[in-house]
């Protein structure tokens, strides 16, 4: 990706046109009530000219200034992928959310940490727009802030309505400014909220309180969730590791359960679930083995052992994805794995007391 771009940080246009999910942007028409400039193509052009125009792009750090670049070009990567057309008007359901996985796809063997960045603001680009028509529009704007500076998603944001020709842009930045005097209430714009401990922000979210309480941290045992792609190093780091594991992989041969079986890989998960508990209630502190690819197989695990009130951390691990298809080409077929890829939500800091990320034994915390 970087080899789009110029040596002093600018789009490289005639590279970026000549990849395919850059030039799918141009065939891939807006609604005009929103975006007259036309197709998702001439908007983001127009969003990358308004990000380098605005006096804050200045003051940012290099990497700042290369991540937000990189977003603004992928920030409507998923609109060809996600555009429909019902009684004659055009809209992009989910294409933020479908948009982070085709970002991270595009971007996977990118530094993590840049990576991660422009994921994040992909994903959450739209959030300053939307905010306060959240549910909880609270927990929406404190969680984002632990992923990533609310700063730089407000500029986002910013530049995303600038690009674009619409009636109602004045408004649009006036959502923009709302946005930004929230997070300054929330004690989150330009660094991500603190909270008392990490039991306060683990309650904070797994309760879906409105404003962050003061907790005294009972938890007395740790429950380690692992996550990661098949082949990304799981079992490696597990080497060095003395506690239980209950693992999926173990289980299945033990029950001489196949890939594929969805009975007998109910079964599994049964017995996996009745293990976990039963260290949970003897505050045994263990670890769950399995690829816990998305938020909701995660958040399950969570929910079934919360009442034992442990403390909770996921460990993600990754390597390339030729790495991935190197280790597991015996045992998973590559669609399988690819289908994998394009599934994988990454752990986020909310979701537990304690996240880590690891890409090849460098860990990110």
């Amino acid at each position: 990706m970087s080899a789009l771009l110029t040596k002093d940080n600018r789009p490289d246009w005639a590279k970026l046109r000549a990849t395919d999910w850059f030039a799918a942007l141009y065939n891939c028409p807006q609604e005009p009530d929103y975006h007259t400039e036309g197709n998702v193509g001439i908007h983001t052009e127009m969003v990358v000219a308004a990000l380098l125009a605005l006096p804050e792009y200045a003051d940012l750090t290099e990497g700042e200034r290369t991540s937000m670049l990189l977003a603004a070009l992928l920030h409507d990567v998923a609109k060809p992928a996600c555009t429909v057309i019902e009684d004659g008007k055009i809209s992009s359901p989910r294409h933020a959310k479908v948009g982070e996985k085709m970002a991270r796809e595009i971007l996977w063997d990118l530094d993590f940490e840049l990576r991660e960045m422009v994921c994040s603001l992909v994903r959450l680009h739209g959030l300053p727009l939307w905010s306060l028509e959240k549910q909880n529009p609270w927990s929406a704007v404190i969680g984002a802030s632990l992923r990533v500076n609310n700063r730089l998603t407000y500029l986002l944001a910013k530049a995303d309505v600038l690009g674009r020709i619409c009636a109602d842009q004045a408004g649009l930045l006036e959502r923009c400014e709302y946005f930004r005097a929230f997070c300054e209430e929330l004690e989150c714009f330009g660094q991500p909220r603190q909270f008392h401990n990490s039991h306060s922000k683990f309650r904070y979210f797994f309760t879906d309180a409105r404003y962050p309480a003061e907790l005294f941290d009972d938890t007395r045992f740790t429950v380690e969730i692992l996550s990661g792609l098949p082949g990304s190093g799981k079992d490696t780091y597990l080497l060095r590791n003395t506690l239980p594991v209950v693992s999926l992989d173990d289980l299945r041969r033990e029950m001489g359960v196949e890939r594929g079986d969805s009975t007998g890989q109910g079964h599994v998960i049964q017995r996996a679930q009745e293990l976990a508990k039963q260290y949970a209630a003897a505050r045994q502190p263990f670890i769950w083995n399995a690829t816990n690819l998305t938020t909701d197989l995660r958040s399950k695990i969570i929910g079934l052992l919360s009442v034992y009130n442990p403390f909770f951390k996921i460990t993600y691990l990754e390597t390339s994805l030729t790495n991935v298809f190197a280790r597991r080409k015996e045992d998973i077929p590559r669609a399988a794995l690819e289908r994998m890829s394009q599934m994988l939500e990454l752990p986020l800091p909310h979701e537990v007391h304690e996240v880590s990320w690891a890409r090849d034994g460098r860990i990110y915390q």
